[in-house]
């Protein structure tokens, strides 16, 4: 999570003559800088005063929290505070002096935050713990909560900010705009990282950021056994090498974060081997293999290649080792 805080710089040069009189002179270029630039509600804040034209190793710097002094002293240039909470409005005010000359300057912060969610539309199975992740030819779907709060305690409404989205920096203007929080982009590129971030302004001058980055990957194939009963038994995918206690069982093929809507999708092609011998698909379940041993012995060596019909970037493929013994059935819900 990130926040933005809006900053009011001000610079100003106060000539004090030995006369009651105040002249105002802006030659002093005082400006504030804040790390991180975007802090989040108690965060703790370094602010550092910056002068092309003052000295400030020799300079009395003088630093106020909400008008409290909180530190003096000569080259004073940074001091630390603790960002407040949602709603809060922190003013940090410096003040130089110099051969007898006082400059200023301020920094206003208003923590927000904005949580950024973001998922593939890419083929995840039931009950997978983990989100859906970008393979090439995908889309992100992507959602941005903002934490902003007035000084009065109330939220802004979401459709209330305007929020600007940007990919690699540069903005994305269709889908950018007031109360656009949601909002869906292509997925990366084949073995490309995308930086995708989001920028939320109110009215009242609120403001707040969040960013993340998000790798493309290939799909992976995982195989699990179709039980005539109970489906496909996600729980356990076969390793490389797998001993089964049966002479006849059926394979499922899962796309894990394919450009497809399910194993099924009409757009994947899945070509099975065993043993080197091309094995025809069905038509009507194309991602399911099943091999009948009886009568035969020793390892059946699946390999299967995934495809897509028009995303020519989708490619996948595995290879699994698989015993058929004749011990008898095994619980399907084991472990092993």
């Amino acid at each position: 999570m990130s926040a933005r805080v809006v900053l009011v710089l001000l610079a100003l040069t106060l000539a004090l003559p030995a006369i009651a009189q105040v002249n105002f002179g802006l030659g002093s270029d005082l400006s504030l800088e804040i790390a991180p630039e975007h802090p989040a509600p108690g965060n703790i804040v370094q602010i550092s005063a910056h002068s092309s034209l003052l000295d400030l190793t020799g300079t009395t710097l003088t630093w106020y929290e909400n008008g409290k002094q909180i530190g003096s002293g000569a080259g004073l240039a940074t001091v630390e505070i603790t960002a407040g909470p949602l709603g809060s409005d922190t003013t940090v005010r410096v003040v130089a002096e110099s051969d007898g000359e006082l400059s200023q300057a301020e920094a206003r912060i208003r923590p927000v935050e904005i949580d950024l969610l973001w998922e593939s539309d890419s083929y995840i199975p039931p009950f997978f713990r983990g989100r859906a992740l970008p393979s090439a030819g995908t889309n992100l779907r992507l959602e941005a909560i903002p934490y902003f709060k007035k000084s009065d305690g109330s939220s802004v409404p979401v459709g209330d900010i305007t929020f600007t989205w940007k990919r690699n920096g540069y903005v994305e203007q269709s889908v950018s705009g007031r109360g656009k929080s949601e909002i869906s982009l292509s997925a990366p590129a084949l073995f490309g990282t995308d930086t995708i971030s989001v920028e939320g302004r109110a009215k009242d001058g609120l403001e707040g950021s969040a960013s993340v980055r998000i790798p493309s990957r290939e799909p992976v194939v995982e195989l699990y056994e179709a039980h005539p009963l109970f489906g496909t038994l996600y729980h356990r995918a076969l390793g490389r090498t797998t001993n089964i206690p049966e002479t006849e069982s059926s394979f499922a093929a899962i796309p894990y974060y394919a450009d497809a809507t399910s194993p099924g999708d009409a757009s994947l092609t899945y070509e099975w081997r065993v043993n080197g011998n091309t094995i025809a698909s069905d038509p009507e379940r194309p991602s399911e293999l099943t091999i009948n041993a009886a009568g035969s012995a020793g390892v059946a060596r699946i390999e299967l290649a995934l495809s897509h019909v028009t995303n020519f970037f989708l490619s996948a493929s595995g290879v699994w080792n698989v015993l058929f013994l004749r011990d008898g059935a095994r619980n399907p819900f084991g472990t092993q």
